[in-house]
């Protein structure tokens, strides 16, 4: 396997066991309210990626395949598990040298174990605004349409 594909390997077998659909390169979960993007974006300084996952909420705009740049409510793997920010930066990074099957497959358990019940959890506006008062979203980028929309939600 090519050096360049190992980390798109990881996203592809974690979307594809989450039962995420994929476009452009991108991952999708689509509930009625919210749009789930992940996707990988390479550095353009070395052989490093950066795992974005973002919200897209159905009732601020009419996309289907949103681009995660472009999502209401946006944030890095390392900044949604700060705990664990060293490991992922080398996970990602194809410098550091890590067999190519080991990579894989802790990518995946850790998308898996700790990506997909975020997405799961967004998949409502509920849901997205337990995650800002749980400070589980505490280091996102969230667009101000989106902060409004969100206050809205009833507790």
């Amino acid at each position: 396997m090519s050096p360049r594909n190992v980390i798109q390997e990881a996203l592809e077998r974690f979307g594809r066991q989450a039962g995420l659909e994929k476009k452009s390169g991108a991952w999708y979960r689509r509930t009625d309210e919210v749009i789930a993007v992940s996707d990988l974006q390479k550095s353009q300084y070395g052989p490093r990626y950066y795992f974005n996952q973002g919200f897209w909420l159905r009732a601020l705009g009419a996309e289907t395949y949103p681009k995660g740049w472009r999502c209401h409510i946006s944030l890095r793997l390392e900044t949604l598990l700060v705990e664990e920010r060293h490991r992922i930066a080398q996970l990602l990074d194809l410098e550091h040298e890590i067999a190519d099957d080991d990579r894989i497959e802790e990518l995946v358990a850790l998308l898996g174990d700790r990506i997909l019940p975020v997405i799961q959890r967004g998949g409502s506006l509920a849901g997205l605004r337990a995650m800002v008062d749980d400070k589980t979203l505490a280091t996102a980028a969230i667009q101000g349409p989106a902060q409004q929309a969100l206050a809205a939600v009833s507790q």
